[in-house]
């Protein structure tokens, strides 16, 4: 995993960088604090080959699950994110 600082996105939270990565190593999307990391990792990381330099393969298919991708707000890139995941992720 990259060296992303993830506590940067969750600067009004009080959660240690292990924490967060704790999240991330579960990866279950029945918890809304990690639905919420993917999002904010999806879009405040400024260039896509970041964003799979941090994630693992299992977590970037939860990342471009349509519960992560439905929680984005702009239409468009709720469309290139689920163009993205219809790519890698061809079976779902």
């Amino acid at each position: 995993m990259d060296t992303m600082r993830l506590t940067q996105l969750f600067w009004e939270y009080s959660l240690s960088e292990q924490e967060l990565r704790d999240r991330l190593d579960r990866n279950d999307l029945n918890d809304p604090l990690t639905v919420s990391l993917y999002n904010r990792i999806l879009l405040n990381t400024p260039d896509w080959y970041q964003v799979l330099s941090t994630l693992n393969p299992a977590q970037l298919k939860a990342a471009l699950s349509n519960k992560v991708i439905n929680t984005i707000h702009s239409q468009a890139l709720r469309k290139r994110y689920g163009f993205a995941s219809a790519i890698l992720f061809p079976e779902e």
